[in-house]
């Protein structure tokens, strides 16, 4: 089932960047800079808000695009509050938040202690693991997965 809130997910991917990470990644040392464990290589968030009229009609929808967590809710909060927009669709129309619409897109890049970097895809719908080479990476992923509610 996909995850239900964009809050559910941020803090499924919260938990594998917080100090005493799940999956025990650990830091390492490129061209002399020391990089974290998890970093965050790509983020893509997507709202849709609907305009609907008194009898149920859809007058018009927005769709949004948000380069990272904190736009999305911005841009969200600012078209809700834009009246002329709703306006313009209609005198009747109400502005609705249709959340199972949105999507959400998360990649990170994990370094394993053994030296390994892999990468983790969270999206809505599913978690994807890839560039891995040792069974223990996938195992460890697989059973901490298992552990978080809003991926099950």
């Amino acid at each position: 089932a996909p995850i239900t809130s964009a809050n559910a997910f941020d803090a499924a991917i919260a938990a594998l960047k917080a100090d005493d990470n799940p999956l025990g990644t650990s830091d390492y040392m490129t061209s002399g800079q020391t990089i974290p464990g998890v970093t965050t290589t790509s983020e893509n968030y997507k709202a849709t808000i609907e305009y609907v009229d008194t009898v149920g009609k859809t007058r018009g929808t927005i769709v949004i695009t948000a380069p990272t967590r904190d736009a999305y809710d911005d841009i969200i909060a600012e078209i809700l509050s834009a009246t002329a927009i709703t306006q313009a669709y209609g005198a009747d129309a109400v502005a609705n938040r249709n959340t199972a619409k949105d999507s959400w897109n998360v990649r990170l890049k994990l370094h394993d202690p053994a030296g390994e970097i892999y990468f983790l895809a969270f999206t809505r719908k599913d978690l994807k693991i890839s560039s891995y080479e040792s069974d223990n990476i996938l195992t460890k992923v697989e059973a901490w997965a298992d552990g978080i509610a809003a991926l099950n």
